[in-house]
């Protein structure tokens, strides 16, 4: 009877050479395809957090201009408006002012809005005090306000009339956004519903029953 003698035969130094050789570009590979599903799920969550800030901004800010009485000044980076006449007296208040502010540390697009009490809530405001930058400061010191930031990390953020305030009716702001390395350009359009046109004089200065 022969006998059947079965051999373990190793394998050689160039076969494990060309296994380690074949594994690691298979790891590269997964690696590589991990990298850029990561990449990609970043980008589009970045997309989709800035497109949600920039639906924010054009919905908030449309809304706030349009429903204004009177565009007060448009310095380009900053707009100041009469967002509504609350007690009737066809005056400027002070928690009536609300100003749209561009630039900052962070390149934000934000509103500036007061919450004055008792007289500093009565008193009637100039355009001219408004326009030399004086009512903001003195606000600032004498009563509580408050920022909210729309959106941030803008480029260029202008605003532009299409004519000089206080006559405007017609408001645009133009924003540049980074994504994926590029700058994406937005621009929103607005117009005043009912601007209180009636209430000013040729000067632009705000007129009522009163002065006249």
């Amino acid at each position: 009877m022969k006998k059947i003698i079965f051999q373990n035969k190793g394998f050689t130094l160039a076969e494990v050479l060309m296994a380690v050789w074949v594994m690691s570009i298979i790891l590269a590979a997964v690696a590589t395809l991990s990298f850029a599903l990561s990449s990609a799920n970043d980008s589009a969550d970045d997309t989709s957090d800035i497109q949600s800030k920039v639906r924010y901004t054009t919905i908030r800010l449309g809304d706030l201009i349009k429903n204004s009485k009177l565009i007060c000044y448009n310095f380009g980076t900053e707009l100041a408006v009469w967002r509504a006449d609350d007690n009737g007296d066809s005056k400027i208040n002070g928690g009536e002012l609300v100003y749209i502010e561009t630039g900052g540390s962070n390149n934000c697009i934000k509103i500036l809005e007061f919450k004055p009490t008792g007289g500093v809530a009565e008193v009637s405001l100039l355009l001219t005090w408004i326009t030399d930058g004086s009512v903001k400061s003195w606000f600032k010191s004498n009563c509580p306000f408050n920022y909210t930031t729309l959106i941030d990390n803008c480029s260029y953020a202008t605003f532009t009339t299409d004519t000089a305030a206080p006559f405007s009716k017609k408001v645009s702001l133009f924003f540049g956004i980074g994504q994926n390395g590029i700058i994406q350009n937005y621009q929103l359009n607005t117009y005043l519903r009912c601007q209180a046109d009636s209430l000013l004089s040729a000067g632009g200065q705000i007129v009522s029953d009163d002065d006249l």
